[in-house]
C-alpha cells in the first residue's frame, strides 16, 4: 500500500518529462527543418544556432510552470475537472502568453515553440482523466 502512494506522484512527474521531451523533439526537429528551406537562420553568425536553445528553453519554462499539476494528488482537485484543467495548464498558458509578447514581432515563433507542448499535454490531461474515470 505505501509503495503504491509513493509511485502516484511519478506518475506526474513523468507527465511532465513525456511532455518537455516529445515537445523538445518536435521543435528541434522543426527549426532544422526551417533552417535548411532557408526560413529562420540564414545569417552566417555565431548566432545561427540559437533558435534551437530557445525552444527549448522554451519548453523548459513551460516544463516548470507544469509543477501545479502535483495539486491533482488532492482529490479534491483531481475530482473536480475544471480545478484539474486549472492546474494543468494555467501556468503553462500564461507563460506562453508573455513569452509572445515579449518577443513582439517574433511572437509567432515563440507561441509555435510552445504548441507541441500544449499538445502533448492536452493529450496526457485527457487520458489522464480517461483514467480517473475508470478508477
Amino acid at each position: 500500500m505505501n509503495l503504491a502512494i509513493k509511485r502516484i506522484p511519478m506518475k506526474y512527474l513523468m507527465m511532465i518529462l513525456l511532455s518537455f521531451m516529445i515537445a523538445s523533439a518536435v521543435d528541434v526537429l522543426a527549426v532544422f527543418i526551417l533552417q535548411s528551406i532557408d526560413q529562420i537562420g540564414t545569417a552566417d553568425t555565431d548566432m545561427k544556432n540559437l533558435p534551437y536553445g530557445i525552444a527549448i528553453g522554451c519548453n523548459l519554462f513551460l516544463a516548470l510552470g507544469t509543477s501545479p499539476i502535483f495539486l491533482n494528488l488532492k482529490y479534491s482537485v483531481k475530482a473536480n475537472l475544471m480545478l484539474s484543467a486549472l492546474s494543468f495548464f494555467l501556468l503553462p498558458l500564461v507563460i506562453m502568453m508573455s513569452l509572445a509578447l515579449s518577443l513582439e514581432e517574433e511572437a509567432l515563433i515563440g507561441i509555435g515553440f510552445c504548441v507541441p507542448y500544449i499538445f502533448v499535454l492536452s493529450f496526457l490531461f485527457v487520458r489522464f482523466h480517461k483514467q480517473s474515470l475508470l478508477k
